[in-house]
């Protein structure tokens, strides 16, 4: 008798601990989305999906200049010359390239020419080392009023410069714009941006989004933490000196931008 009771003591605590196994492992599994990295966004933004306006391949042999504009003029804080000469289009890719040039340190930007207040900002990009810790490559939002810092900035991918010369991390840095104008910021340690990497920015009225290879990695919830304002998308290879050795550059595959399409309409 003792031996039966025995058994069915154990019977019945291995099923509690499988019972107990199982609701743990549905507790950890429920708040992950299908990668196992995530939560699930809220409902209000599960309503959201997003329409594509614009997208550019960069499949011809030159920059599409209906649709962006070229910089022609000093660079980054005085630093080297933003020219068109240093804007290519190779094999379905973007590229800026960074270099000397009769002791004057030539790269390049652009900025499409349609803006947008709220949007989702996507694109594929990588960078090449800069052992001279010169160059700093940045996918961001500019305000069409050119009111900085009044109306805000977003980087939504910057490697920046002398302190990143492997480019083993990337960051996002916000700027609100008023009332506030201060900077919000977060840096992805676990990033290589010598690696190519789709990244994408979510913003809302209410909301900001952050994405690195489909994984929400950051998001500002206040509205009063960024601007309201209308912007545009800039790709820029900026130089933080004057010199630099050897050359480095950055990489777009491609450019999608969209605007919010309410499933409730």
């Amino acid at each position: 008798m003792k031996l039966i009771y025995n058994n069915i003591i154990m019977r019945n605590l291995k099923f509690v601990a499988a019972f107990v196994f199982m609701i743990l492992a549905a507790v950890s599994c429920s708040g992950r989305d299908d990668e196992g990295t995530i939560p699930p966004p809220p409902d209000s933004e599960k309503r959201m999906e997003w329409e594509l306006v614009f997208e550019d391949d960069f499949d011809g042999d030159c920059v599409d200049e209906t649709v962006w504009s070229v910089y022609d003029y000093p660079g980054h804080a005085g630093n080297g010359l933003r020219s068109p000469e240093a804007l290519s289009v190779e094999n379905g890719l973007f590229i800026i390239t960074a270099s000397m040039k009769d002791g004057v340190l030539y790269s390049g930007a652009m900025a499409h020419k349609q803006n947008y207040t709220y949007g989702k900002f996507e694109f594929r990009v990588r960078c090449e080392p800069d052992p001279s810790g010169a160059m700093s490559a940045v996918v961001l939002t500019w305000p069409q009023d050119e009111a900085w810092p009044d109306s805000g900035e977003n980087d939504i991918y910057e490697t920046h410069s002398e302190q990143n010369k492997d480019r083993k991390f990337l960051t996002t840095n916000i700027l609100s714009g008023l009332p506030l104008n201060k900077w919000s910021n977060k840096k992805y340690d676990d990033v290589d941006a010598t690696e190519w990497h789709v990244v994408a920015m979510e913003w809302q009225d209410n909301m900001m989004r952050f994405y690195i290879d489909g994984r929400l990695r950051w998001r500002l919830d206040n509205p009063k933490d960024f601007t309201h304002k209308p912007h545009h998308l800039c790709i820029q290879y900026d130089a933080f000196k004057p010199e630099m050795t050897g050359v480095t550059r950055m990489f777009v595959d491609w450019v999608k931008i969209y605007q919010a399409k309410n499933r409730d309409e």
